[in-house]
């Protein structure tokens, strides 16, 4: 009677141990595909985690996963994540907003003169320019 039967992924990780699980540079700027792929090395793992052989690797029977197999992951950038712009100068524009302000009293009480100065007079030469533009129309 013969050994049972292995799954391929199984058979490389007994041969080639962790060097299965990645990629291998050959014939100067070439690259190989790992043996295991990563899709295939997680369902093992997680089978290792369901079986409680996960930490040990029996490399004769094929069965758990080595803890050191494990991928690490992305480590955790130490600077806080960039925000908008509009929260970069934030500051700077209230208190562009608040120097604007102090003397706004001031500008609208001359925009409003401004206003009245160029309305002309209310005399009967001009309500007659009026009338006779108004004419044509």
């Amino acid at each position: 009677m013969s050994a049972p039967k292995m799954r391929a992924a199984l058979r490389h990780l007994c041969e080639h141990g962790e060097l299965a699980l990645k990629q291998q540079k050959f014939g100067g700027d070439r690259w190989r595909k790992a043996m295991v792929s990563k899709r295939v090395a997680a369902d093992l793992r997680k089978q290792a985690m369901r079986e409680g052989t996960y930490g040990t690797f029996n490399a004769e029977t094929g069965v758990g996963w080595d803890y050191t197999w494990d991928n690490p992951g992305r480590v955790p950038s130490l600077k806080p994540p960039k925000e908008s712009k509009s929260q970069h100068t934030r500051e700077k524009r209230a208190t562009k907003i608040e120097t604007k302000l102090v003397d706004m009293e001031k500008q609208i009480a001359e925009h409003r003169e401004k206003l009245r100065d160029r309305k002309p007079e209310p005399s009967f030469e001009n309500y007659y320019k009026r009338l006779m533009r108004s004419k044509g129309k």
